[in-house]
């Protein structure tokens, strides 16, 4: 009997270019590993290209809960609501609805929040190391953000929400109108004050940072390789194959599943039903001049986000960026131009006098899962497959967290958290 020789692509392939597989891939191979990391090869439909570039640690409780189930209803109904459903994707999202509401019970609620604690905790710190390490450190600005408001129940509401998070040791502190108007004359004359966070950060170009993770990923001696996943399988001894677009086979010692949006059916291939669905961001971003002004555009010195209009503005190497509302429409249909002009709308209310001739439009996609917490772990019956996906608005705040975590546990089969909390079974499918 001759026996076969299993030919080996890479010790660890890592599925999905974004943020988050691309500092997975680069830890493994700081740390010695054979990676490959295989990228679909479309930068603009992923979050990791147009989100707003802000490193959120303050955001530690989850969307699934009581307060903003009683809101969304509302904002359904809102042509203008900073949250919205296709009408043509209601009905394929009902299930998903359906669990949101369950994962907001108050007892899933305070899980949710220990979760998102127990990663938020070292995020900042795992983020800084991580761009240092892939000498791409002066992308990142630790100068914290502001929330301005307009209203005095807005300003109640940021002033709460504050002290919610005060609790949890996330520092910040409380701005006057004028305060506010010494960092930025330009803002609205409506803004009433603000709430300055003190510990997050953001950097000059979310994109920027995807491309130097993977530049030092090849320094390391890593492989980049274009090609969709569309499967996974195993053999006998559970040994990973991939198999892409058009037939071809990877086959490696170990598998990493990041490919954000698009891991539900590479997680189905092998039997887990995760209940991942999409959110469609949007963004615009324009030059930041003043109409009929000289060349001195609006700068920020630190990210600007209006707590009624639920939108955040970030000075980037490209130009001022504004990103905001949530869609609900799968990975199918066209965005929608109202989203673009609502945000353009709310760019000229902060900004009076702001000109958006020049403005560029952009729609990705958020991988969400209706607790809002990501997928991190090992395959339960694969024990050399794991995931780390789902991050929904926190892939670029947690990318250095998630890296530390994964490369850790691919390797010595250990953890610096808990990571029940995110099992990719915890929904009770697998």
């Amino acid at each position: 009997m001759v026996q076969t020789t299993r030919i080996r692509d890479a010790e660890v392939i890592v599925i999905g270019g974004g943020v988050i597989g691309a500092a997975c891939a680069f830890r493994l191979a700081q740390a010695g590993r054979e990676v490959l990391l295989l990228n679909a090869g479309e930068p603009e439909a992923a979050a990791s290209y147009g989100n707003a570039g802000h490193i959120a640690t303050e955001q530690l409780f989850p969307l699934a809960s009581k307060e903003v189930l009683r809101k969304s209803w509302r904002y359904l109904l809102d042509a203008d609501s900073p949250l919205r459903v296709r009408a043509g994707y209601l009905l394929p999202l009902m299930p998903w609805l359906a669990r949101f509401a369950w994962a907001a019970r108050e007892q899933a609620y305070v899980r949710g929040v220990a979760a998102l604690v127990a990663l938020q905790h070292s995020a900042l710190a795992e983020m800084t190391e991580l761009l240092a390490d892939a000498g791409i450190g002066h992308l990142l600005h630790r100068n914290g953000h502001l929330e301005v408001f307009e209203t005095h129940a807005g300003g109640q509401a940021a002033r709460a929400h504050a002290e919610r998070l005060m609790a949890y040791g996330v520092e910040s502190v409380q701005l006057s109108a004028d305060a506010v108007r010494a960092q930025l004359p330009q803002l609205n004359t409506d803004v009433q004050g603000a709430v300055q966070y003190l510990g997050s950060a953001h950097v000059d170009d979310p994109w920027a940072v995807c491309v130097g993770l993977r530049e030092a990923l090849l320094r390391h001696g890593g492989q980049i390789r274009q090609g969709r996943a569309l499967r996974i399988t195993t053999d006998s001894s559970q040994a990973p194959t991939v198999v892409l677009e058009g037939g071809r086979q990877l086959h490696a010692d170990q598998v990493l599943v990041c490919a954000g949006a698009w891991s539900k059916p590479l997680a189905a291939s092998l039997g887990y039903r995760v209940p991942l669905d999409t959110e469609r961001g949007y963004h615009i971003s324009v030059n930041g001049l003043p109409v009929g002004q000289g060349p001195a555009p609006v700068t920020l010195l630190r990210p600007v986000a209006s707590n009624e209009r639920k939108v955040i503005m970030t000075s980037m190497s490209m130009g001022l960026r504004m990103t905001g509302t949530v869609e609900f429409g799968g990975l199918q249909l066209a965005p929608d131009p109202r989203r673009f002009q609502l945000l353009q709308r709310q760019l000229q209310a902060l900004l009076p006098g702001i000109d958006t001739a020049d403005m560029r439009t952009w729609m990705g996609f958020r991988p969400s899962l209706p607790d809002h917490l990501p997928v991190l772990g090992v395959a339960p019956r694969h024990k050399h497959v794991f995931f780390a996906f789902g991050h929904q608005h926190l892939g670029l705040t947690l990318a250095g967290v998630t890296a530390a975590v994964m490369a850790e546990l691919m390797q010595i089969n250990t953890s610096p958290i808990d990571l029940k909390l995110y099992a990719v079974n915890r929904f009770g499918f697998a």
